[in-house]
C-alpha cells in the first residue's frame, strides 16, 4: 500500500493549485547539497588551507554540526535518506543503481502539501543515471519543477541541453567522460568559460527559481555535483592554490598490520602513488570546492537581492565525503574512515541561532525532521531521524551514528568507531587516542572492554533501526 494518497500522486500531474498561505507564517527553504564534500573542506570547520568564504559566511550566520555522518556509502542511499529521514535498509536504496521507491514520503511531498512551490535543480540521483535516456520521464517525487542533471556534461539532461544551446564548442569544452570510463586520478583544468561549469549552471538556475518565486512560499533543492571527480576546476580557482601548503595526508606505514585483508589490500593498492600525484590531485579537488563555494555564494546573494533572505532557511550538506589521500585512498567506499563518512551540515535562518557550532553526533537523515520541526510540520510515519534542535543550543543529540552498506555496518560515538564486516571481520578505532584512525584495535586484548561495549551498542542500534513501516493496525 503506498504511503501517500492517490490524491497526492495525481496532484503532481494535474497542476493542483497551491494552498494559499500567509508568507510570514513559515520561511522558504533552500537546500544545498554537494557531492564528495567532507566536513573539513570548509575553512570554518578548521581547515585554514581551503578557501571557502561563502560557506564560512553561511556557518557564521547559523549552526554548523561538525560531527555529522552519512548513513550509506554512496550518493543514492544518502540522498534517499536525506529526503525521507529513513535508513537505507528502510527505503531499500542500499547502493547506487537502485530506483528509490515512488511510494516513499519525501520532504518535498510534505512541503508541497503545506503550500510550498517546490523545485529541483541539478543532481538528485533518485534514479540510476547510467543506461537511461535523460530526456524521458522521471518521477517527480513531490517536485513541481525539475531541472535534472546528475552528471556534469556527459548526458543530454537539462545541463547538457543548456550547453547545446550555447553552441557545439561550448558543449565540447564542458563534456566529461562517462562514469565507467574514468580512471582513478582524473584531474585537469576546465576548458570552457567558468560561467559554463555545472556548478555555475546549478547556481544560476537556482537563483532564477528564487527570483521567480519570491512572492510565494518556495522550497528549492540545489544539487551540486562538485567536488565529485572528474576534477576539472576553472583555471581561476586552481590558481588560488598555487602556493598553498595542503594539510598532510593521514596514513601510517604500520596501519595495514592491523587491518582485515579486504581493507589492507585497498590501502596497499594506493601506497605506491607518488606524492606529487596526490598533491596535484588534492589541489584540483580544493579548487573544485572553491568553485562550489563561489556558486553557493551566488545563491545566497540571489536570496538577498530577492528580499527573501531574512525569511529563508538555508541548509548545506553533502551526501558523503572523500578520503582524498588519507590511508592512500580516494573516492568513497564502505571503508570505515571519517574521510568518506563525515560531512558538513549547516542550518541558517529563522529559529536557528547564529554563529553556533555543535560537536554532537548527528546523521544526514536528521536533516528532514529538523527542517520540519523548524517549519512546524509533523514528520511522517516511518521517519527515523532525530531533530537536533536542542543541540543547536548546546544540548545533546544522538549517542551514536550508524552507517549501512551491503557489506558491513558501522557505528560511531564521540569516543570510538566500530565496524562489523559480513564474514566476521571487525574494526575498532579509539578516536580519543587515535583521531586519524590509524590502528585497528579489534584484536588487541587491552581494548577488549571497549570492543565489547561497541559490540553491544551495534546490536542495540541494529534493533532500534528496524523499519517501523508498515504499521501494525490490528491485534491479529
Amino acid at each position: 500500500m503506498p504511503r501517500f494518497s492517490r490524491r497526492r500522486f495525481v496532484s503532481l500531474f494535474a497542476g493542483a493549485p497551491l494552498v494559499a498561505q500567509d508568507r510570514t507564517r513559515r520561511p522558504n527553504v533552500i537546500l544545498i547539497t554537494a557531492d564528495h564534500l567532507r566536513w573539513d573542506h570548509l575553512a570554518a570547520n578548521g581547515n585554514p588551507a581551503i578557501l571557502t568564504p561563502q560557506m564560512d559566511r553561511l556557518a557564521r550566520g547559523g549552526v554548523s554540526f561538525t560531527l555529522c555522518t552519512t548513513v550509506g556509502v554512496a550518493c543514492a542511499p544518502n540522498r534517499a535518506s536525506l529526503f525521507t529521514g529513513r535508513y537505507p535498509h528502510a527505503h531499500r536504496v542500499m547502493s547506487n543503481g537502485i530506483k528509490m521507491p515512488e511510494n516513499e514520503v519525501t520532504l518535498t511531498h510534505l512541503l508541497r502539501d503545506a503550500g510550498y512551490y517546490t523545485g529541483q535543480i541539478g543532481k538528485l540521483h533518485f534514479w540510476p543515471h547510467s543506461g537511461r535516456n535523460h530526456r524521458e520521464y522521471h518521477p517527480p517525487y513531490g517536485f513541481h519543477q525539475m531541472r535534472l542533471s546528475d552528471e556534469p556534461g556527459c548526458y543530454d539532461d537539462a545541463y547538457g541541453l543548456w550547453l547545446d544551446a550555447q553552441g557545439p564548442e561550448v558543449r565540447r569544452k564542458a563534456r566529461v567522460k562517462m562514469p565507467g570510463e574514468r580512471g582513478r586520478f582524473e584531474y585537469y583544468t576546465f576548458e570552457g568559460h567558468e560561467t559554463t561549469t555545472h556548478a555555475h549552471w546549478v547556481a544560476s538556475e537556482t537563483a532564477r527559481f528564487v527570483e521567480e518565486n519570491k512572492d510565494r512560499l518556495f522550497f528549492v533543492h540545489a544539487g551540486f555535483y562538485a567536488p565529485h571527480p572528474p576534477l576539472n576546476p576553472p583555471a581561476s580557482m586552481l590558481a588560488l592554490y598555487d602556493n598553498v601548503r595542503l594539510p598532510p595526508r593521514r596514513y601510517s606505514a604500520e596501519e595495514t598490520n592491523y587491518l582485515p585483508e579486504r581493507m589492507r589490500k585497498a590501502v596497499l593498492a594506493g601506497a605506491s602513488t607518488p606524492e606529487d600525484t596526490w598533491t596535484a590531485y588534492r589541489k584540483h579537488f580544493y579548487a573544485m570546492v572553491s568553485n562550489l563555494d563561489r556558486n553557493v555564494g551566488r545563491i545566497l546573494d540571489a536570496a538577498d537581492r530577492a528580499g527573501v533572505a531574512a525569511n529563508t532557511l538555508v541548509v548545506l550538506t553533502s551526501d558523503h565525503g572523500d578520503y582524498l589521500g588519507d590511508h592512500h585512498l580516494n573516492g568513497k567506499s564502505a571503508m570505515p574512515y571519517d574521510g568518506a563518512m563525515r560531512i558538513p551540515l549547516i542550518f541558517r535562518g529563522p529559529g536557528v541561532p547564529a554563529g553556533a557550532r555543535s560537536e554532537e553526533p548527528v546523521e544526514i537523515l536528521d536533516t528532514m525532521p529538523t527542517l520540519l520541526a523548524l517549519l512546524g510540520i509533523d514528520a511522517p510515519k516511518g521517519n527515523q531521524g532525530l531533530s537536533p534542535l536542542l543541540a543547536m543550543r548546546g544540548g545533546k543529540a544522538r549517542e551514536m551514528t550508524y552507517m549501512q552498506s551491503t557489506a558491513n555496518r558501522i557505528i560511531r560515538t564521540k569516543r570510538a568507531k566500530y565496524c562489523y564486516w559480513a564474514g566476521g571481520d571487525e574494526v575498532l578505532f579509539d578516536l580519543e587516542k587515535d583521531p586519524h584512525e590509524l590502528r585497528n584495535l579489534a584484536r588487541d586484548p587491552a581494548a577488549r572492554p571497549l570492543l565489547d561495549q561497541m559490540r553491544l551498542l551495534m546490536l542495540r542500534k541494529t534493533l532500534e533501526a528496524v523499519d517501523p513501516l508498515p504499521e501494525r493496525v490490528a491485534p491479529y
